[in-house]
């Protein structure tokens, strides 16, 4: 089956290795211990590993190639900096996309807040339905013009966690990690935003 948004690599750079081309008997745990011992190489390893997968999270959620660039540097700048607060030597990805969603928010937040200042213009909005694959039916474009639209509706938080839920697939006890909030919390926002979004569908009794 065809996957619903098109795949592509971080603008201004060559296709990267994928992880198992680099080292691929080297686990996230090893990894980490070779980041916390200095080592230089892990450094590199940790970004050709995980840029694609913090890329693609970052344009999903801003919309925007030049703002996902930059989310990808503060990512792996931030984790770099504090890998030593990494709690379990496991959850590296998880703790990776958690930084690069909150990298997100304070980038879509400073977008909308000079948009409002008159520093920005209205196509600068996030779109998920730019971003769909080209051979997916005008029916199904016209839905997510109308997803984006209600989107559009709610709190930079909650188009986040609906993103999170219904575009990247997590479950919600991985969407309430990658928040940074706790379950009830992420329940609460993504049962708001469905109502704005089934609303927008056509669903008379959405809210």
């Amino acid at each position: 089956m065809r996957p619903l948004f098109a795949e592509s690599e971080p603008s201004g750079a060559a296709p990267l290795p994928r992880a198992t081309q680099i080292e691929s008997r080297l686990t996230d745990q090893e990894l980490v211990t070779r980041l916390l011992e200095g080592d230089r190489w892990a450094k590199e390893a940790l970004f050709r590993r995980y840029v694609s997968s913090v890329w693609s999270l970052a344009m999903r959620l801003v919309g925007s190639r030049a703002d996902a660039d930059d989310i990808v540097q503060d990512t792996f700048v931030e984790a770099l900096r504090d890998v030593t607060a990494l709690r379990s030597l496991q959850a590296l990805r998880p703790w990776l996309l958690r930084i690069a969603v909150h990298q997100a928010q304070r980038r879509f937040r400073r977008r909308n807040l000079l948009r409002r200042l008159g520093f920005g213009a209205a196509d600068d909005d996030p779109s998920l339905a730019a971003l769909i694959d080209p051979a997916a039916s005008p029916e199904l474009c016209a839905e997510l013009s109308c997803v984006d639209r209600a989107l559009q509706s709610v709190s930079v938080a909650e188009r986040f966690t609906w993103i999170l839920r219904h575009v990247e697939g997590h479950t919600l006890e991985e969407v309430a990690v990658l928040s940074d909030c706790s379950l009830a919390t992420a329940k609460r926002r993504l049962q708001r935003v469905n109502g704005f979004v089934l609303s927008a569908l056509g669903h008379e009794d959405a809210r």
